[in-house]
């Protein structure tokens, strides 16, 4: 019986990547396919922790070591000492600093004649000319086949693995993300914005440098903030995520753009939080402004919650809406427009038959069974019938 061996890109990042790993280990687990999973982990990480609270300690192959450079290059030694029909999943193992270790790794992997596939999270761009010839060699070196999060990442990352085997959206645990009624207290951040009356405008998204490629665009909701104001709406933007910069300051800057906007007490920044659910279940509409999201897991959460989402026309959030709500879709750069699709969203009488609509596409395209399903069947391991 062979079995899938995953590298991830990363291990101390809560983020897409990480919720990814959590729902392939629970789709293997409802395929009764566990004992084929095996998930590289750098001992005492954030991955580690997670997979481990969930269970998952058996589909786990912990390494110790100093840094995560070292991590990734024992994990491929031990990768070439596992049988060659075991597959090799590279998990988002797109960053800069992982290109020469690809490099190194290249020769041994292809002699071994061991599968090798690249899930890409996202588009791997990058404005820098060297960064993307770093990551054209490796690639090439590697040659692995690429599944991708959505067709827009598949468009996208053709340029760095051409072979594209297929493309799986992202599962959703429809346990914790559901349209059942509020049972829960609403997290403490959210607790005096419901009780000022205020609709929640929920942004769960990491606040990164602006203008980078792949920017969440979490700043283009301050003028959208503004308008609602001048338009007479009481609407509270409330941004669930991490900082990306070492000190604080692009949160800091933001608070500052929405205090300069007259808006500062329309506008909050919460930590991260592993019950992200629970600020679906207690928010009124999700808004995504980024242009090349990826794929927007954000988006099916809170549809498969029962909250409307107004998004971006482009990218993987506009591929996703426009599948049953492309009403909802916007162009970031327009806030007056984001803002009166948002007002109508909140008072149609036609959400709640699109929502459903969506609901049943969330739970058709983005099932945890499916997903594992998928992968299974794309990369070899299709011992078990698709469910």
């Amino acid at each position: 019986m062979g079995k899938l061996l995953i590298l991830p890109g990363g291990f101390d990042f809560l983020g897409g990547t990480l919720i990814s790993l959590l729902s392939l280990a629970k789709g293997f687990e409802l395929c009764g396919a566990s004992k084929q999973l095996c998930i590289i982990v750098w001992s005492g990480s954030l991955t580690e922790k997670c997979l481990q609270e969930a269970g998952y300690d058996s589909c786990l192959h912990s390494i110790k070591a100093k840094s995560q450079y070292l991590v990734m290059r024992s994990a491929f030694a031990w990768i070439n000492q596992q049988p060659p029909g075991d597959a090799l999943l590279l998990d988002n193992c797109v960053a800069r600093s992982l290109m020469p270790l690809l490099v190194l790794a290249s020769a041994k992997l292809r002699s071994s004649d061991r599968q090798v596939f690249h899930f890409c999270h996202d588009l791997a761009l990058s404005r820098n000319p060297l960064g993307f010839l770093m990551r054209k060699m490796a690639f090439s070196c590697i040659s692995p086949s690429a599944i991708c999060n959505s067709f827009f990442t598949a468009q996208h990352i053709s340029t760095l693995i051409p072979d594209i085997q297929g493309v799986l959206y992202q599962p959703v645990d429809f346990d914790r993300f559901n349209a059942t009624p509020r049972t829960s207290l609403p997290p403490l951040g959210l607790e005096p914005i419901i009780k000022s009356g205020a609709k929640i405008i929920l942004m769960p998204s990491r606040i990164n440098k602006p203008g980078i490629i792949n920017d969440k665009n979490i700043r283009a909701i301050i003028p959208v903030l503004s308008y609602l104001k001048k338009m007479g709406h009481f609407y509270h933007g409330v941004v669930v995520g991490p900082d990306q910069s070492n000190d604080g300051s692009y949160a800091y800057n933001l608070l500052e753009t929405a205090q300069k906007a007259g808006v500062a007490d329309r506008f909050t920044i919460l930590p991260p939080s592993f019950v992200i659910e629970e600020y679906y279940k207690h928010s009124d509409i999700v808004v995504s402004l980024a242009p090349r999201e990826p794929f927007g897991r954000t988006v099916v959460e809170a549809i498969a919650c029962g909250v409307p989402v107004v998004g971006s026309r482009t990218g993987g959030t506009g591929e996703i809406l426009g599948q049953f709500a492309p009403e909802w879709t916007i162009t970031p750069e327009h806030p007056v427009d984001i803002a009166k699709t948002i007002v109508y969203t909140m008072s149609s009488s036609h959400t709640q038959d699109v929502l459903v609509k969506g609901r049943n596409w969330v739970r058709s395209h983005c099932n945890l069974k499916a997903y594992a399903q998928g992968m299974m069947i794309m990369t070899g391991l299709d011992n078990h019938k698709l469910v």
